[in-house]
């Protein structure tokens, strides 16, 4: 009947041992960089009024010519320069992370039309952290049971047991083993972590 109980023991023990909880790490750090694309084009008609100030410097091409015939090709051609849509390009380049490019259009000497077009790649950096805080070390009491056998003949006898666990993960075990010539023995260990 001893024996009976003492492997029922053994085989609740057992099953309450696989149910054990597992602790997971205690700090999990998770480092994601994505890139965010940014890739738009504006369009906008910009009026803009300056008052401009133009020293007019001489040059030999800019005087007016005595000769009539002549005198209206120049106003032509400066009336053509006038009319005429005139269009700037440009790029700008914004660090590491792409360009701008901007494009103008002038026209009777104002900014007619302005258009951008703004091509990054900027980072985006995620990090995410989770700290589980473990419940602090208790004291805990173990009870179990055991089989001795022997190759020839058997079952030899049966051991029951306590172990005591402290917050400091020390262990002290005590013991009572009977064979089956009603022999009684005790026990008395200790056990230590190493890491």
């Amino acid at each position: 009947m001893f024996v009976i109980s003492m492997v029922l023991l053994v085989l609740f023990m057992r099953e309450r041992s696989r149910n054990a909880e597992i602790k997971p790490n205690d700090t999990i750090t998770v480092h994601d960089t994505t890139w965010k694309r940014y890739d738009s084009v504006i369009v906008k008609k910009v009026p803009i009024y300056k008052e401009v100030i133009v020293e007019v410097a001489s040059k030999p091409e800019m005087l007016p010519d005595t000769n009539y015939a002549r005198l209206k090709e120049q106003y032509m051609a400066l009336l053509k320069l006038y009319i005429n849509k005139v269009v700037y390009k440009d790029t700008i380049k914004v660090g590491d992370y792409g360009y701008i490019a901007v494009l103008d259009t002038v026209k009777e000497n104002k900014i007619v039309y302005r258009r951008t077009r703004d091509n990054f790649n900027i980072p985006v950096v995620k990090e995410t952290k989770t700290i589980t805080k473990y419940a602090p070390p208790v004291r805990q009491l173990y009870v179990g049971g055991g089989v001795m056998v022997n190759n020839t003949i058997g079952i030899r006898g049966v051991e029951a047991g306590l172990l005591y666990k402290t917050k400091k993960d020390a262990i002290y075990n005590l013991s009572a083993n009977i064979d089956i010539n009603g022999n009684v023995m005790y026990g008395v260990n200790y056990f230590y972590k190493l890491k």
